[in-house]
């Protein structure tokens, strides 16, 4: 197995696991609701400024999107497209 296909098997379990985790926490809180971890949530806001400069066909909006995207959808994505990737390497 490759180290591609490990890392993507890596990501999607951890995704997974804190989709689980998220999904208990919503559980036990006041209400049942969950608030899921986004990269905006992890890091500084400010870092994320240039994205708003980007006006190459409405890039700022994927980019966006991708970053406010809850982490465990962006692990999947990440794990899957490097499963991919590596079904096409040779050995």
């Amino acid at each position: 197995m490759s180290k591609g296909a490990i890392s993507g098997i890596l990501m999607i379990v951890i995704g997974g696991v804190m989709l689980v985790f998220q999904k208990i926490s919503g559980l036990m809180g006041d209400g049942g609701e969950w608030e899921a971890v986004c990269l905006v949530d992890l890091l500084d806001p400010s870092a994320f400024d240039w994205i708003d400069g980007m006006t190459f066909l409405g890039i700022n909006n994927l980019l966006d999107s991708i970053v406010l995207a809850p982490l465990y959808i962006l692990l999947f994505c990440v794990g899957a497209v490097l499963l991919i990737i590596s079904g096409f390497k040779k050995n």
